[in-house]
């Protein structure tokens, strides 16, 4: 195992934060949140996130150390310093997805590897029960709550179980549970604020695992619902066709229209679906009882290839 310490970006995503704890534990490194004393970290620093300014700014305090760059994009990036840093620095990228390999590289920024995300849960061995139909985990950003979702939402009769990380006007329509559990959040929902163990529980209890956003660089909470054998309903674009079965999912169509969000240093890029083409693969995910047994095996198998330890255990070999 490795001392070397791992660094996350502190102003990034709840998710993001997660895969860098996770993937500190796997390779035995020191996971650092919050302020720290750049000077004092010896040897080799992976830096987790999105190429945004801000992971930049990280990256140039450690001109002493070696470094990984474990990047996620959503759609084309505008680098600004990244390449500057980049040149100076010379570090060893990985990508978290093929589609977002291809992202960064078309931005001007080469990759050298790509290693998937890992699950942090380790997947079940049988399937269990199932008491809840639907589910979806997602942040608090616009992008995961499409426009063509919400009629659907309304047809299906009854109100969704959403996991967030934060709460806006989006998420009206959801039954709302929190997995983050900062201090305003607590105060907001002071009986809601959802521990490793209810999360568990409700992946266990979720038949089908309903994604409804229209972009991911990799879509981890998918994974993890596969790991407690929910079917995914997702949309067929990449990130999603690169590591789910075709046979394991209810895949939807994009129209092929492509509307691109300015975000930051990001242009995210947002594949639309119709409420239709949503609304097709909800029923014939119900319709289909008699696949639903097998689906959800060939989920287990797939998380089950795909645990942690296993994933990111790649990552030793690009410190030696």
């Amino acid at each position: 195992m490795t001392d070397n310490k791992i660094t996350v970006l502190t102003r990034t995503a709840h998710s993001i934060i997660g895969v860098g704890r996770a993937l500190a534990r796997a390779i035995g490194a020191d996971f650092i949140e919050g302020r720290y004393s750049p000077n004092a970290i010896r040897g080799t620093i992976i830096l987790v996130g999105n190429p945004d300014p801000y992971f930049f700014f990280i990256a140039s305090r450690h001109l002493h150390n070696k470094q990984i760059w474990y990047l996620t994009t959503e759609g084309p990036v505008e680098l600004r310093s990244g390449i500057r840093w980049y040149k100076t620095i010379q570090p060893y990228v990985v990508a978290n997805s093929y589609y977002s390999k291809e992202c960064l590289e078309k931005s001007g920024l080469p990759v050298d590897e790509v290693v998937w995300h890992g699950c942090r849960f380790e997947a079940l061995e049988e399937v269990p029960d199932k008491t809840l139909e639907f589910l979806y985990c997602a942040g608090y950003l616009k992008r995961k709550y499409p426009r063509a979702c919400g009629p659907v939402i309304e047809r299906l009769g009854h109100r969704l179980l959403l996991i967030t990380t934060m709460n806006n006007p989006y998420m009206r329509p959801f039954d709302l549970i929190s997995i983050y559990d900062a201090p305003h959040v607590k105060r907001r929902y002071p009986d809601r604020v959802c521990t490793d163990e209810m999360l568990i529980e409700l992946y266990r209890s979720a038949r089908f695992y309903l994604n409804l956003s229209d972009t991911e660089g990799f879509g981890l909470t998918v994974l993890e619902a596969m790991a407690f054998g929910a079917i995914p309903i997702v949309l067929n674009i990449p990130p999603f066709t690169e590591w789910i079965p075709k046979e394991c999912a209810y895949w939807f169509n994009p129209t092929g229209q492509v509307e691109l969000e300015p975000f930051g240093a990001h242009r995210i890029e947002h594949k639309i679906y119709t409420t239709e083409a949503l609304w097709k693969a909800i029923r014939r995910a119900l319709r289909d009882k008699s696949s639903w047994s097998r689906k959800a095996r060939k989920c287990l198998e797939t998380a089950r290839k795909m645990y942690y330890k296993d994933v990111y255990a790649r990552f030793l070999d690009f410190i030696t």
